[in-house]
């Protein structure tokens, strides 16, 4: 008995993937979550550093008199307009970069800060490296606008100011810098535009991994439960009969042999006797040591998103042996999840698995403050049509945090009704 424990204990340690995959994969996943933080920071220290180089270069040249950089006198009262809209500039860049503002789906109030105060600017200096400026916010206009929006601000806005300053300052090469910065402008265009679809692939790459680590614990926990009940049937067919007879056998000699040997007779029947129910108790046991992990596949599923913080409850005593049902449930979680990164701004989710009654219902459900259901896509319909193949139902609406998802499912002692 011992032995098979030894074995069955073996394989339930066992994993799908190798090692070095497993390594592999939890490198990738550290990669994915340090690499925005450094892309963060570099953002906003170059766009600090760019901005008061250009502040001090600029009031130097003004202070020092040179014509061509502006018309404004270098009055206290300029002098602090000028320098509030450069600290604004500085300040509203700054911001825009860093979250939650950086990840929200609408323009942010600090990047219109940061488009007033940078065309003020560039209205007052008329040196051309006050278009620099402009480059920084458009740097930021591929997050929130379509690329033609981009495009015309990236193409118009720099023709307009250097018209503007050729006609006010009467300085030679306006067009050539006009021209120059443009071209400027749609180069941080591709820049930003290549690093947002490399991000959205890594993102896709990401979420891939994730289901197919819950896929990869759902199979597993499938074999090893079968592996148990093949080895309890095993155990019971080959070794049960045997013992069975071993123990009848010996009752009958005990019987018709002379007396010296009863003792030892005694002795056997009392082995097979404890053979047959430590046998018992094994193949029990096996049996008892049923069902899928659903939590481990869920929390493979959970690993490595960057956001929401996801709150996962599962009663300790479910206990799931249909595949159908297991695979609806971490479907239909995967899922709701992909949609509350899509198109929601919640900090906070909560993953909520119960038996009520008669009925297994999961409730996913954010905080992200959604007023109006997302058109119905190829992911929620195929929830609902999983759902309607095994008798249940899957429910949208928008709850009083967020969106939230209801999945009820016939449910009787771990197996479908």
């Amino acid at each position: 008995m011992s032995r098979y424990r030894r074995c069955c204990a073996g394989s339930a340690e066992d994993d799908i993937c190798p090692i070095q995959q497993q390594q592999r994969l939890w490198h990738t996943d550290a990669v994915n979550r340090i690499k925005p933080h450094i892309i963060i920071a570099a953002d906003v220290v170059l766009a600090g550093l760019t901005i008061g180089f250009l502040a001090v270069t600029l009031v130097f040249l003004w202070l020092s008199q040179v014509e061509a950089v502006t018309r404004v006198p270098a009055t206290t009262s300029w002098i602090l307009l000028v320098s509030g809209l450069f600290v604004l500039n500085l300040v509203a860049n700054v911001l825009a970069r860093l979250p939650p503002w950086r990840e929200a789906r609408q323009p942010p109030l600090w990047l219109w800060l940061a488009m007033v105060s940078a065309l003020s600017l560039m209205l007052l200096f008329g040196s051309g490296i006050s278009a620099v400026l402009w480059i920084l916010v458009i740097a930021q206009l591929p997050r929130y606008f379509s690329w033609r929006s981009c495009l015309l601000a990236a193409l118009l806005v720099p023709l307009l100011i250097g018209l503007y300053q050729g006609l006010l300052f009467d300085q030679d090469f306006v067009l050539i810098n006009s021209v120059l910065y443009a071209l400027f402008n749609l180069f941080a265009l591709y820049i930003c535009f290549t690093l947002q679809a490399e991000q959205q692939a890594r993102e896709y790459a990401s979420q891939l991994v994730r289901e197919l680590k819950a896929t990869q614990s759902l199979l597993s926990s499938a074999s090893k439960r079968d592996e148990r009940l093949r080895i309890a049937r095993e155990l019971h067919d080959l070794l049960g009969h045997h013992l069975a007879a071993l123990s009848i056998q010996l009752e009958i000699a005990r019987h018709t042999e002379a007396q010296p040997r009863d003792h030892a007779i005694d002795r056997a029947g009392t082995i097979a006797h404890l053979l047959l129910s430590d046998m018992r108790e094994a193949v029990s046991e096996f049996r008892e040591r049923r069902g899928l992990d659903l939590r481990q596949a869920l929390t493979s599923l959970l690993e490595a998103v960057p956001r929401p913080r996801v709150w996962l409850q599962i009663p300790p005593d479910l206990i799931m042996d249909d595949v159908r049902c297991a695979e609806v449930i971490l479907r239909c979680a995967q899922e709701a999840l992909t949609n509350i990164l899509r198109h929601t701004q919640a900090s906070r989710a909560a993953i909520v698995l119960r038996q009520q009654g008669a009925s297994l219902q999961l409730t996913v459900e954010d905080n992200g403050a959604l007023r109006q259901l997302p058109v119905p896509g190829n992911g929620m319909r195929g929830m609902q049509e999983r759902a309607q193949a095994i008798g249940g139902r899957c429910d949208w609406e928008c709850g009083r945090h967020g969106l939230k998802l209801t999945l009820t499912l016939p449910w009787d002692n771990g197996l479908l009704v």
